[in-house]
């Protein structure tokens, strides 16, 4: 777990005692002295943080299953129609071949044979002749189309049936997630409640600390040139930006992910907004590798809840929690749980 406040403990000449809040409680007991009010805060924010970037991760799986379910019922539609027409085409070629053997069945006699003894002249027998040779032409056409439009139906009804399981399947996998919805939305709510009435907790003097608290000096004269170089230029003119979860307005509230999404969007690179999906972007990079502009993740593989950027010298620069500002910190000030780095580009 990060611990950002161990600075203002310092300065206020305390020492901090780890408390945490318990799962089933979205409120630690009243603080009894000004140390227990700083050390709710952090448990608070980083619950706040892990529980708000679960649900986030959950409203973008709701998003993809209800687009696969979407895309499913499309398929299932332009399936049910090419079906339709099949059976259609199979309707008309089994109409002409029922009039077919309907005539022989009856008694019409459509040979050769049957032309030259019934006509009255050589060009009548030819005329005949022909005539005969289009029908059984026209009869051999609608038999090879029906039996065409037979393989197609049955085609089509297969591939109806398949896009119909798809869709049931896609409407069932967006219900499920859909179902859990809310109560990830009401853990992260609380957490979300309990921070703000931890920070409430605070004294006047602590909160001051926090705020003014930006961390370490930093000198923009090395950054290197490039994407890379342009983003931690970006992350670096915002700090002092105070931390709000969920906000995305420079200079006036940021959180951890929206920080480097900013920061990367002034270099012209697109990033997903949460981290859980920010992750997936760019590149392992070993921690031992870094260069500025490499992104630091802090969590587990399900449960990735915290980002910062690194700008060289074993600094970082984030947004930490609740109360506090963007702020440039060493590397550890990110966390305890840093679970794996990115580069984005090059």
């Amino acid at each position: 777990m990060k611990n950002p406040y161990k600075h203002v403990l310092g300065a206020l000449g305390v020492t901090l005692a780890v408390i945490s809040l318990t799962p089933a409680s979205a409120q630690a007991d009243p603080p009894t002295n000004a140390n227990d009010a700083l050390a709710q805060l952090h448990d608070a924010s980083q619950k706040q943080e892990s529980l708000g970037e679960q649900y986030n991760a959950a409203q973008l799986t709701y998003q993809a299953r209800q687009a696969d379910a979407q895309k499913a019922n499309a398929e299932l539609a332009a399936d049910q129609q090419a079906e339709k027409q099949a059976q259609a085409d199979e309707d008309r070629y089994r109409a002409d071949v029922d009039r077919w053997v309907s005539a022989t069945t009856e008694g019409a006699d459509l040979s050769s044979m049957s032309a030259l003894l019934t006509g009255q002249s050589p060009s009548d027998f030819l005329d005949r002749a022909w005539m005969l040779q289009e029908v059984s032409k026209f009869n051999g056409d609608a038999m090879d189309g029906l039996s065409r439009s037979l393989d197609k139906a049955s085609a089509a009804s297969k591939q109806a049936q398949q896009a119909q399981k798809k869709a049931d399947d896609a409407a069932a996998q967006a219900k499920q997630v859909a179902d859990g919805l809310q109560a990830q939305k009401d853990a992260a709510t609380k957490a979300q409640q309990a921070a703000q009435e931890a920070y409430n907790r605070l004294t006047g003097a602590q909160k001051t600390a926090l705020k003014s608290d930006k961390g370490l000096p930093f000198d923009t004269s090395n950054v290197p040139a490039g994407a890379a170089g342009i983003a931690v230029k970006a992350a670096l003119g915002q700090v002092g930006t105070p931390y709000v979860y969920g906000g995305n307005t420079p200079g006036v509230g940021l959180d951890c992910s929206s920080l480097v999404q900013y920061a990367y969007r002034q270099a012209g690179v697109s990033l997903p907004r949460v981290t859980t999906e920010q992750v997936q972007v760019g590149r392992y990079v070993a921690k031992a590798d870094m260069i500025p502009g490499d992104l630091l993740f802090f969590g587990t593989a399900s449960n990735v809840h915290h980002v910062a950027m690194y700008i060289g010298n074993g600094n970082i620069v984030h947004a930490p929690d609740v109360g506090q500002v963007v702020k440039v910190v060493p590397i550890s000030g990110g966390g305890s749980d840093y679970y794996t780095s990115r580069r984005i580009v090059g």
